[in-house]
């Protein structure tokens, strides 16, 4: 169970496993396969940009499964300028400020609150494009170590190790995410998995579910990875990571500590997430204590007071990573009513009300919206049976 899990009530898990109503719309005007942070989004979006009855369908029995509820909750793009493309950062600011802008209009309802990140790597190994793009594009800017200790007199830097410094950044409880996103995503459904499409001509004609067949006007598939029958010649995998949580102690941090000594989130009430680990070759759904335990130790050698921090939650889960591929906001190939959200791998919950936006706002127009133009699928074969 994820820190999250704890932090909710019996209501509040309740609305996160609705199943199946007895009203089931079968002929929505947007259809959505994939009930976590994306899909969530897609949906409200979808409401908002005024495209009709949307229904939502999840497989799982609850939303916001696997990624969208097993992650740290960061949304931090600044924290990608030296490491990623403009079109990623530029795409990532404009979901930060979706977030503040939702939570305004919806009084607080997902409850994002802000951060800092501190990243701490060992002398000259940031990435090359930090010194260009750094505080001059608002990427983090170097700190001293008399810095360091003014910001947070708890933490210390390993010998010959240097800082930097990313403000104005957010972090939110998934699960408290997926309630505000669910309660305006229209008519939303769990337990109902995709089974395949049947197409006419170039559209989406029906979509045959574990609950019967759908005759959308439009689909929009956010399933983490691609699904058949598209799938085809796409390189993706789900990759498993372990994450874990420390219980409050005798030490204070205010911002996010990152980089490869380790680190971690601070949580509202004094705890700490960490995280997470990348797990080549492990497919099990089994939670590892080797594979978990070293990041407590992590954020010990950055906090020595935290060298008997105890461990309160360790869980895993596995992400979605289109391989060479930034996120993919495309759409489904050969049809003119079905769209493709995925392969967002650690950065879901950061990316997914800009994605959600620009699938509503493609959808809505019939054309590619700005700042998706490099989150394309792989060219696709002639021709896909189905």
């Amino acid at each position: 169970m994820t820190v999250w899990d704890d932090r909710l009530d019996a209501d509040e898990r309740a609305l996160l496993t609705p199943g199946r109503p007895l009203d089931l719309d079968r002929s929505p005007d947007v259809l959505v396969v994939g009930g976590g942070a994306i899909g969530l989004a897609a949906a409200v979006f979808a409401r908002r940009a005024g495209l009709g009855r949307v229904v939502l369908i999840e497989r799982a029995p609850r939303l916001a499964p696997g990624a969208s509820s097993g992650n740290g909750g960061a949304i931090a793009p600044d924290m990608h300028v030296a490491t990623d493309s403009p079109e990623f950062v530029a795409f990532g600011r404009r979901s930060r400020q979706l977030y503040r802008d939702l939570d305004a209009e919806w009084e607080h309802a997902i409850g994002t609150w802000p951060t800092r990140w501190l990243d701490i790597r060992p002398a000259g190994t940031f990435p090359e494009r930090s010194a260009a793009t750094g505080s001059d594009q608002g990427g983090p800017r170097p700190l001293s170590e008399s810095d360091v200790r003014e910001l947070e007199p708890d933490v210390r830097l390993p010998d010959g190790a240097e800082a930097r410094l990313a403000e104005g950044q957010l972090a939110v409880d998934p699960l408290r995410l997926a309630l505000a996103l669910a309660a305006r995503a229209g008519q939303v459904v769990t337990g109902v998995g995709l089974l395949g499409v049947s197409v006419h001509g170039d559209r989406v004609g029906t979509v045959h579910t574990t609950a019967g067949d759908f005759t959308p006007g439009a689909l929009i598939v956010a399933t983490g990875l691609v699904p058949p029958p598209w799938h085809r010649r796409v390189p993706q995998r789900w990759v498993k990571g372990h994450m874990l949580a420390v219980a409050p102690g005798p030490w204070r941090l205010g911002s996010v500590l990152a980089g490869p000594f380790g680190g971690g989130t601070p949580l509202p009430g004094g705890g700490v997430v960490c995280g997470g680990t990348f797990d080549e070759g492990d497919r099990s759904r089994e939670v590892r204590p080797e594979v978990a335990d070293p990041m407590a130790k992590g954020l010990a050698t950055l906090i020595p007071a935290a060298a008997d921090a105890r461990i309160s939650h360790r869980w895993c889960c596995f992400r979605p990573q289109i391989e060479d591929r930034q996120p993919v906001v495309d759409r489904l190939p050969e049809v003119t009513n079905g769209w493709f959200a995925g392969g967002h791998f650690t950065t879901g919950i950061m990316m997914a009300p800009a994605t959600g936006a620009a699938l509503a706002e493609w959808a809505a127009s019939g054309r590619a919206p700005d700042g998706v133009s490099t989150f394309t699928l792989p060219p696709a074969p002639l021709h896909y049976p189905l």
